[in-house]
C-alpha cells in the first residue's frame, strides 16, 4: 500500500499518523507524486476525524520545510487571521518599526470579503512587494520595515490550501493552524503576535472559537521556536472607516499623521504596536507609541518603507481613487446597533475592491467609506456611507442598506479587543 494509501486507512479508523508518514505524504504531494483525489481523501478524512496536537505539529513542521526558511530572529511580525478594513499592518507595524524594533513581514492578497496587505500596498504608485530574500533581509535591518509577497515560501502549505478550498476541508481547526504556522515559521520573524478576529465578518464566527485557534497558533509557533501571543478582537463591524485599498492605506496614513482617526482602529493599532514592543522586549512600550506618533518618527517610518520598495512617497499625499462616488443614508431616526461587516465586506467586493477567484483584478480605487459607528444617533436622511466605483454600484449600496440595522433604544459601545494570551 502506498504512503497516503496507509495515511488514510489509519485516519478513516481514527488512528494517528506519525510524523514519518505526514512528511512522506505532504512532500510527494508538494512533488506531484500524490495525486488529487487521493490527498482529498486525506483532507475529508482529517477534516473529519481530527488530528491530535503532536500530529498538527508534524504537518506544521513538514509544510514549513518544504521550501526556503528565512531566519529574523530579531525581527517581529503579526498575522491577522482576516477582516473587513483591517489595516492594523499599515497602522502598527510602522510604529513598532519606530521605536526600534525590526519587522520583517510577509502577507497575501485578499479573497472574498477580506482584504490583504499586498493589494493595499500595491495602491501606492510603484511600490513592489517582490523582493528576493537578500532585499528582504537588508531592507529589515537598513530601513527597519520590510513587507513583501509570500511567494516561494511553504509550498506545501500553498498547494494543500488550494485543494482544501476546492473540497469543502478549509475549516478544520488543525489544518488551519498548520497551515497560518508554517507560514509565519517559514518567515523566521522571532516575535510574533496573533490577532484572531471574531464575529459576523471574521472566520471564527464566537469567541470560543477565536480562543480554540488563539490557543493552537500560540502552542504550534512556541514549538516551533517563535516567541508569540495572541489578541482576540472583535470583527462584527468594519474596523476603522475604509474598507478598500487606497482608501485604507489613506485613513491608516491619516492615523500615522496625528489626524482624527476612527476610535476602534486608533486603539487597537496601539494595543497591538504595545503588545509587539513587550514580545520585543522593548521597555515602557506604552510612553515609546506615543513618542512615535507624536513626533511623527511613525509616519516617516512609513515613507522610509515605501520609498525603500520603489514607491512614489509623494503620492502618498493624495492617493488616487475613483471619482465615481454615490452615498448611501438612513431609511429611518435611530441609533446604530449593527453595520455589519459582512455586509459592508460583500458590497466593496461588488465595487471592485476585491476578488472572488484568485487572479481576478482589482480596483486600487474603489470601496466603502463607512461614516457612522455602532452607538451613533442618526436621522431620516444622514448619510451613512460612501462607495467608491462604477461596478455595481446599485448592488453594493442595497447590501450597504440591509448590513445597517437601528434601534430606537441607545446602544453601547462593544470592546474591540475582546481577549488576549
Amino acid at each position: 500500500m502506498s504512503a497516503v494509501g496507509e495515511a488514510i486507512e489509519i485516519k478513516k479508523a481514527g488512528g494517528a499518523l506519525d510524523p514519518e508518514l505526514i512528511s512522506t505524504v505532504v512532500n510527494g504531494y508538494t512533488l506531484g507524486s500524490v495525486p488529487d483525489y487521493q490527498m482529498s481523501a486525506l483532507l475529508m478524512a482529517i477534516f473529519l476525524r481530527g488530528m491530535s496536537y503532536d500530529e498538527t505539529l508534524a504537518l506544521t513542521r513538514t509544510m514549513a520545510d518544504s521550501g526556503p526558511r528565512y531566519s529574523f530572529p530579531d525581527c517581529v511580525d503579526k498575522h491577522s487571521t482576516g477582516g473587513v478594513g483591517d489595516k492594523v499592518t499599515l497602522t502598527a507595524l510602522p510604529i513598532v518599526a519606530a521605536c526600534g524594533a525590526p519587522v520583517a513581514k510577509l502577507s497575501g492578497r485578499g479573497l472574498g470579503i477580506t482584504g490583504g496587505t499586498i493589494d493595499k500596498l500595491e495602491s501606492i504608485p510603484g511600490l513592489s512587494v517582490e523582493l528576493t530574500e537578500a532585499q528582504f533581509e537588508r531592507q529589515a535591518a537598513q530601513v527597519g520595515l520590510a513587507i513583501g509577497e509570500a511567494g516561494e515560501l511553504a509550498p506545501a502549505d500553498k498547494a494543500i490550501y488550494a485543494l482544501r478550498d476546492t473540497t469543502g476541508t478549509v475549516d478544520s481547526l488543525p489544518l488551519i493552524g498548520s497551515s497560518i504556522v508554517s507560514k509565519k515559521a517559514a518567515t523566521g520573524a522571532g516575535h510574533l503576535l496573533y490577532d484572531v478576529k471574531c464575529g459576523s465578518g471574521a472566520f471564527m464566527k464566537t469567541p470560543e472559537q477565536a480562543r480554540e485557534l488563539a490557543e493552537l497558533l500560540v502552542a504550534l509557533s512556541k514549538s516551533m521556536g517563535v516567541h508569540s501571543s495572541a489578541l482576540i478582537t472583535g470583527m462584527d463591524a468594519a474596523l476603522g472607516r475604509a474598507v478598500g485599498n487606497a482608501l485604507e492605506v489613506r485613513e491608516s496614513l491619516e492615523f500615522l499623521r496625528g489626524e482624527p482617526t476612527n476610535p476602534d482602529l486608533a486603539d487597537l493599532a496601539r494595543d497591538v504596536a504595545r503588545r509587539l514592543l513587550s514580545l520585543r522586549g522593548i521597555p515602557e512600550p506604552g510612553p515609546a507609541v506615543e513618542r512615535a506618533l507624536e513626533s511623527g518618527a511613525a509616519y516617516e517610518k512609513f515613507v522610509a518603507f515605501v520609498r525603500a520598495q520603489g514607491g512614489d512617497a509623494d503620492a502618498l499625499e493624495d492617493l488616487p481613487v475613483s471619482g465615481s462616488v454615490r452615498e448611501v443614508v438612513s431609511p429611518d431616526d435611530g441609533h446604530v446597533a449593527r453595520f455589519d461587516a459582512t455586509g459592508i465586506g460583500r458590497a466593496s467586493l461588488a465595487l471592485g475592491a476585491g476578488r472572488e477567484n484568485k487572479g481576478d483584478p482589482v480596483d486600487f480605487g474603489a470601496g466603502i467609506e463607512v461614516l457612522v459607528s455602532i452607538g451613533d444617533m442618526i436621522s431620516r436622511g444622514q448619510p451613512v456611507a460612501r462607495l467608491y466605483g462604477e461596478r455595481n454600484v446599485t448592488q453594493a449600496a442595497e447590501l450597504v442598506e440591509a448590513a445597517l440595522g437601528l434601534s430606537a433604544e441607545p446602544i453601547g459601545p462593544t470592546p474591540h479587543v475582546l481577549a488576549s494570551l
